[in-house]
């Protein structure tokens, strides 16, 4: 898919990878129109052209607000990405059914209620010149959504659930033009684990993390190769194939050894 000229939304576009993904789809022509909590910090990413919408987007009333500002600053939307997400380190048995509740409406239900607004409107309105498609809807998941972790126990699940929804309204729309792109990076250094809902990672993970993690900027450039090659998931690192692929080949081994970096093996 084309990046230039498109129009995009994106959700937790504040910080981390949200702002990354702005500066570069911006960089490459994109009209865009962001959306987060904090206005404040919005303004600061925002340029002078483009959309900004402050709000929480498990609210109905935000969401119709986000549409309607790309409709009335551009006519249209072309690409909807939903970055916007949060973490939970607590075991999943005990943590706090609230706390899970709202993991799941930020993670899972916010991301699919604003597709099942954006996407009619990527059918009703005319294609660009060129175009092969309606629309591109992106969903920021994780290798957490591709291999369980024990210590993200139930923000893994709410990833994989993205993952498996991006591959079925796929399928559910390929005739119609629309195209999917689930994104699964590993650790990239934002603000992520400040911010989670509660909860730490494990000993072990927290002081080795760091040797494996990426920048926002570089997630934001496999993003948008992945959306100009039409792709269908995007993991990155690359590197982080290796653990998709032996989490399929030898569960059994994998599982033991996570379980013994969450000290419950």
């Amino acid at each position: 898919m084309r990046i230039e000229r498109r129009v995009v939304i994106i959700t937790g576009a504040s910080r981390g990878i949200g702002a990354a993904l702005a500066r570069e789809l911006r960089q490459a022509g994109a009209r865009l129109v962001l959306a987060a909590r904090n206005e404040e910090a919005l303004r600061q990413v925002a340029a002078a052209d483009d959309g900004v919408v402050a709000g929480d987007i498990t609210d109905t009333s935000t969401r119709a607000r986000i549409l309607a500002e790309a409709l009335r600053r551009f006519g249209r939307v072309d690409l909807l990405v939903n970055n916007a997400g949060v973490g939970h380190y607590r075991n999943s048995i005990e943590a706090e059914s609230e706390e899970i509740r709202a993991l799941w409406e930020l993670n899972f239900f916010a991301p699919l209620e604003l597709a099942r607004l954006v996407v009619p409107q990527m059918l009703r309105q005319p294609r660009l010149p060129g175009a092969d498609e309606a629309g591109m809807v992106v969903n920021v998941s994780s290798v957490a959504g591709k291999v369980t972790l024990p210590w993200f126990s139930m923000y893994s699940a709410s990833k994989f659930a993205l993952c498996s929804w991006t591959e079925g309204l796929r399928m559910e729309y390929w005739a119609k033009g629309i195209r999917t792109l689930a994104v699964c990076p590993g650790y990239v250094r934002t603000e992520f684990q400040a911010n989670v809902l509660s909860g730490a990672p494990p000993a072990p993970l927290a002081a080795s993390k760091e040797r494996f993690a990426i920048t926002p900027e570089a997630c934001a450039r496999a993003v948008c190769r992945g959306i100009r090659r039409n792709r269908r998931t995007v993991v990155t690192p690359a590197s982080s194939w290796a653990l998709v692929a032996a989490a399929r080949l030898f569960p059994g081994i994998v599982q033991h050894q996570l379980a013994r970096i969450n000290n419950t093996a």
